[in-house]
């Protein structure tokens, strides 16, 4: 009976970390444009405390993040744990989109914002 190694950190090829940069780069611009075309007052590389987000609506408290390749390492996603809960206290919801799925249905993504603006400006509160 042998025993095999199976590494817990894999190296990724660059050819494959270049593809998802430059993919996820031009994924967080498309978005930009159509934010805009829909006239959602979102800024682009925002930073709350010391996390940063792809775009941020301080008056809707939404932010949004676009992840890229590197997200599906656990390594990356356990890192975003203390992001979550300090952004969770402060109010802010967080909608996350991969840059795939914005490159192949940003009509989709635009419904999924347009809906959580919706809840955002009709949420009233009884005191």
């Amino acid at each position: 009976m042998s025993t095999q190694v199976i590494p817990v950190h894999q190296k990724v090829p660059e050819k494959i970390i270049r593809h998802s940069l430059n993919n996820t780069i031009k994924a967080i611009d498309i978005l930009h444009m159509k934010l805009k075309e829909k006239g959602y007052h979102f800024t682009k590389n925002r930073q709350i405390g010391n996390y940063h987000f792809n775009f941020y609506c301080p008056k809707l408290k939404i932010a949004l993040e676009i992840d890229g390749y590197a997200h599906e390492f656990q390594e990356i996603h356990n890192q975003d744990a203390p992001k979550k809960l300090f952004i969770s206290s402060l109010g802010v919801t967080v909608l996350r989109f991969t840059d795939y799925q914005i490159l192949v249905d940003i009509d989709e993504i635009l419904r999924a914002i347009n809906n959580l603006i919706q809840l955002s400006t009709t949420r009233s509160y009884v005191v």
